[in-house]
């Protein structure tokens, strides 16, 4: 067995001693859920908040779990909360991944697009989206 140890070791001279793991490397995963909860999250919960009056409903569904995907997940789509039938007509969803420190938006019926790094992408531009998913869901919402 010390031939293993011996062949670890002689790796160790060849990489001059210097980690392969950086241990001070930010975790990628981690960025991605700081981003939807601090970014993300607040801004839907606002979008929420002023559209009830209007008898519509913010949805945001999350994945953070690592265990389940490389990245952190969230769709956003808004939908009817009052309506005489029941029936909820639900919007387009919004799905951002984020991987790493880059933020991909995916919605049906187009490419996804790259919105940039979390540190660039702020409240104004997630207010700007959905500002944009109101105006595109008001253009479908059925009154009964």
């Amino acid at each position: 067995m010390s031939d293993i140890s011996d062949a670890f070791m002689a790796g160790r001279r060849r990489a001059g001693g210097a980690r392969r793991f950086d241990q001070n490397k930010p975790d990628e995963f981690q960025i991605g859920v700081d981003w939807i909860r601090h970014v993300l999250e607040p801004m839907v919960w606002q979008a929420d908040e002023v559209l009830q009056p209007h008898g519509v409903g913010v949805r945001f569904d999350v994945n953070l779990d690592r265990s389940s995907t490389n990245h952190a997940h969230a769709d956003v789509w808004l939908v009817q909360t009052q309506t005489q039938s029941g029936q909820s007509y639900d919007g387009p969803k919004y799905s951002f991944n984020v991987i790493g420190s880059d933020i991909m938006l995916y919605k049906p019926g187009a490419d996804g697009r790259s919105l940039g790094k979390t540190d660039a992408v702020g409240t104004d531009q997630i207010r700007d989206l959905l500002r944009q998913a109101a105006e595109e869901y008001g253009a479908l919402f059925r009154d009964e």
